[in-house]
């Protein structure tokens, strides 16, 4: 198994689950891969990954979910691990809001929902570690 991870966020299953067969279709073994249905969660999942010494290539965040926020675990996450990308991958997000996170560097990208299978596998093809 690979020592670089890629990490989703969503609250919706069926959303990882697209993700999922994607990710599989695209990189095969290339990556590991995580999934989490809440901020929470995935933040117990990225201290998992650090105590085991894996890489975290990118978090891919849903805005919309419930306790945190997108953006506050988004900014929760780049003051623990001030060069993780981010991508937001929404349909709820603000323009004000996407605009101030991609300002401050906060996330690499902000995606709308219904994404385009190519355009997230060849952005995450050009991020390197």
């Amino acid at each position: 198994m690979s020592k670089i991870a890629i990490l989703s966020v969503d609250d919706e299953k069926i959303i990882l689950d697209s993700l999922r067969i994607q990710f599989e279709k695209n990189f095969k073994n290339k990556y590991l891969f995580e999934y989490a249905e809440s901020a929470e969660e995935a933040l117990e999942v990225i201290d998992e990954l650090m105590d085991k010494d894996i890489d975290i290539l990118l978090v891919i965040s849903d805005y919309q979910m419930p306790g945190l926020k997108g953006d506050e675990f988004a900014i929760t996450l780049k003051q623990k691990l001030p060069n993780i990308n981010i991508l937001m991958l929404t349909g709820q997000i603000t323009e004000k809001l996407s605009t101030e996170l991609l300002s401050k560097k906060i996330v690499l990208k902000v995606i709308s929902k219904p994404w385009s299978e190519n355009d997230l596998v060849t952005m995450i093809s050009n991020i390197s570690v």
